[in-house]
């Protein structure tokens, strides 16, 4: 009975003239772009009279002419145009699929990916370091990123959730297909080496001491979108405009700590990541306010169901925010 359903579904399909292959799709973009079948087949491996073909059977399927040719070039109808924009996004749609499923088969055999801004990923990692959070076998795949980067890997299905900044979310599109949860408020502290401290002399909370301090210091600092910069305090602000940035722009704020330690640059971090060396006054906190905090929140697609691994993995940290 399932056989004959799937049948009447295709003969109806091809009926409708719709039953196109993917294939053939691939083959039209490849001409449009490329403005030549020989250009295109050379591109895609094929011979020349192969592709000549693919498209012959699919301008019989549509019934409609695709391109006007003449001796130096092919010129692309205005269904063919209409055709480019739809048939880009079936393909997409397609490459989507198959990473979907390429996620679940990961997810099952332990790999959860997870894209994310770069206040996130040492925080994460302690999150999720407890004791039976990853079932044996299974590893967290993290990948660091700004957020346009992220953006495309989450809704291509390459991630199985992204987490950044929660007052990113409306550059999103669809958000009816969003599902959001916050983790955390994280302000950040402007830390510095002992060294730093005992070499300049600074004492107490001697603001003009500490701004010419902060001002001659090296800085390392994450990869960060514009927002974060918009929003610092005036010194800070006024400090990374004149240097064109940080002295030091690294992926992750753990690798901006390590340069700290050793007294090589300021840096800004959470609390939750400076509370031991703090303690055992291998860093100080200066009191100074940076104006910038983090709200890292996670971010899913209702239309990319989460494997198993992946789900746990975000019930846990859903359930773990403080």
């Amino acid at each position: 009975m399932a056989g004959f359903a799937i049948s009447m579904v295709y003969i109806s399909m091809r009926k409708g003239n719709a039953m196109w292959q993917l294939q053939q799709l691939r083959h039209f973009v490849a001409i449009y772009e490329q403005g030549s079948v020989s250009a295109a087949a050379r591109q895609l491996g094929l011979s020349q009279p192969a592709l000549s073909r693919s498209m012959q059977r699919l301008e019989d399927a549509v019934g409609l002419v695709l391109f006007q040719r003449d001796t130096h070039h092919l010129r692309p109808t205005d269904f063919a145009q209409s055709l480019y924009r739809q048939a880009n996004r079936i393909l997409q749609e397609s490459a989507g699929l198959d990473r979907m499923v390429g996620r679940h088969r990961e997810g099952k055999a332990g790999v959860i990916s997870i894209g994310c801004g770069p206040f996130v990923p040492d925080i994460l990692m302690q999150m999720l370091s407890g004791p039976n959070v990853l079932a044996q076998g299974q590893r967290l795949d993290i990948q660091v990123g700004e957020f346009h980067t992220l953006q495309k890997g989450l809704y291509a299905y390459r991630h199985d959730f992204m987490v950044y900044d929660l007052r990113l979310r409306q550059r999103l599109p669809d958000q009816d297909d969003l599902v959001t949860h916050p983790l955390l408020a994280l302000p950040l502290r402007v830390v510095a080496s002992p060294k730093i401290m005992a070499a300049s002399a600074v004492a107490g909370s001697d603001e003009q001491a500490l701004t010419t301090l902060v001002f001659e210091q090296r800085w390392a600092l994450p990869r960060v979108s514009r927002n974060y910069r918009r929003e610092t305090a005036t010194w800070l602000t006024a400090l990374m405009n004149e240097r064109g940035g940080p002295d030091y722009q690294l992926d992750t704020i753990s690798s901006c700590l390590a340069l700290c330690r050793e007294g090589k640059a300021l840096t800004l971090a959470p609390d939750s990541m400076i509370a031991g060396d703090v303690a055992s006054g291998a860093l100080c906190v200066l009191p100074l306010d940076a104006g910038v905090d983090a709200q890292p929140s996670m971010y899913r697609l209702r239309s990319h169901p989460l494997s198993e691994p992946a789900a746990r993995v975000w019930q846990f940290l859903a359930s773990s925010q403080t």
